[in-house]
């Protein structure tokens, strides 16, 4: 899906619109609907109502990926007319569902393909499907609950059933590649990371959107948290706690930002449950995920990193280490693989959960340090720029790049 990026000329070709169209994105513009609603921009959202009636559907110069499209224009359509009702969003939502998404829907397979000749209304041929763009539910199950249409809610939910009666050799926690055609693992890569993390989310957040009407997902979610605990978290030599990914049976002692989602997420499913284990975990992961930003030297997190971990379900890991990334270890708590920062947003998702949650004013200045650090070093004349190298806290380290 194009809009992702703003190249340094800030001019780009719209997705479901011919025009070309300076200083915007168009999905930056849907996913933010809600935002200019919640600060009072109401000039910048009303001027946007009216590109977003203007949007046709049917033109666009590029696949539409499934996923991003529910996520990004759908979810943004709905939370915008959650939070100030206009019946031409809820139309222009159904209107979405029924040319883009719906027709992404392989009724053979019984699910979803990750992406959509617009014009033709088929879908692109692809040979794998990543678990997290099965996660399509949450988005669904509040359209059926608008419209009354109960269509929506049936489709997107019988996919998460499907799952649910797949083999995988760690309860509750599957394979982020899947075959497109037989819908069954191809290999087994479990990680909560980029391809698994919205997956385990939405479960947790549609049995509390469908206010407790359904059981499967919560025992699903239940059975995953239960695995991560037992199976994927590692206590490192410091007494960090990470998320660790499994690779066919082997512990990979690898994480990174993407994965820092999940203490919100866990501190949410733990007050639902009055679960005090859960809540610990909770705790554990985003003190660790916090940890990352706070001792770089520009206060950014990199996008990943690892950890020594001598416990023999850590596999006695400082063995496989130079003593240059002991040292890195020793002075900063983890051992970076990925230097660079993509404005990542999932640690301050987590501390706005944690203060929601908890009232304490302590998750506020934790999420301000981190703000100032992306004020500081990715902040441009023209937006916000990615990093290459947090580690260099001097020198021109942006990307001509801002990730969506």
């Amino acid at each position: 899906m194009p809009g992702m990026v703003i190249p340094s000329t800030l001019t780009v070709m719209m997705n479901f619109c011919p025009i070309r169209i300076r200083f915007l994105i168009q999905a930056s513009l849907f996913d933010a609907l809600d935002t200019m609603i919640i600060m009072g921009l109401d000039k910048e959202y009303n001027d946007s109502l009216k590109f977003v009636e203007a949007v046709d559907w049917s033109v666009s110069k590029t696949p539409s990926k499934t996923f991003e499209t529910c996520i990004r224009y759908l979810g943004g359509l709905m939370s915008a007319y959650d939070l100030r009702p206009n019946q031409m969003l809820l139309d222009k939502a159904v209107d979405l569902v029924n040319q883009v998404l719906l027709p992404a829907f392989d009724i053979n397979t019984g699910v979803f393909a990750s992406f959509l000749n617009v014009k033709t209304k088929r879908p692109v041929p692809h040979k794998t499907v990543i678990l997290a763009e099965f996660a399509l539910q949450l988005e669904f199950v509040r359209l059926s609950q608008l419209t009354g249409n109960p269509v929506y809610e049936r489709i997107a939910n019988s996919i998460i059933e499907k799952i649910q009666k797949t083999g995988t050799p760690i309860p509750g926690l599957y394979s982020i590649f899947w075959d497109s055609k037989t819908f069954l693992p191809k290999d087994t890569y479990i990680t909560i990371s980029g391809g698994g993390d919205s997956f385990y989310e939405y479960l947790l957040k549609t049995h509390i959107l469908m206010e407790g009407k359904e059981e499967l997902q919560l025992d699903m979610w239940r059975t995953a948290v239960e695995s991560m605990y037992n199976y994927l978290r590692s206590v490192a030599n410091d007494g960090s706690v990470f998320l660790s990914e499994d690779v066919d049976g082997f512990r990979a002692l690898q994480t990174g930002e993407l994965v820092c989602f999940m203490p919100g997420n866990l501190l949410l499913g733990a007050r639902y449950l009055q679960n005090e284990l859960v809540e610990g975990f909770a705790q554990e992961l985003l003190d660790s995920c916090f940890k990352a930003w706070k001792n770089s030297p520009t206060g950014l997190a990199p996008e990943g990193w690892s950890w020594i971990d001598d416990s023999p379900a850590g596999n006695i890991s400082s063995m496989r280490y130079s003593p240059f990334q002991r040292q890195q270890y020793n002075k900063i708590g983890y051992i970076p693989t990925s230097f660079e920062y993509l404005l990542r947003p999932e640690t301050i998702e987590s501390l706005f959960y944690f203060y929601r949650i908890t009232g304490e004013t302590k998750y506020q200045d934790m999420a301000w340090e981190i703000f100032q650090s992306i004020e500081k070093h990715c902040k441009t004349k023209n937006g916000y720029s990615s990093l290459r190298n947090v580690f260099r806290p001097i020198g021109p380290t942006t990307d001509d790049f801002q990730e969506r």
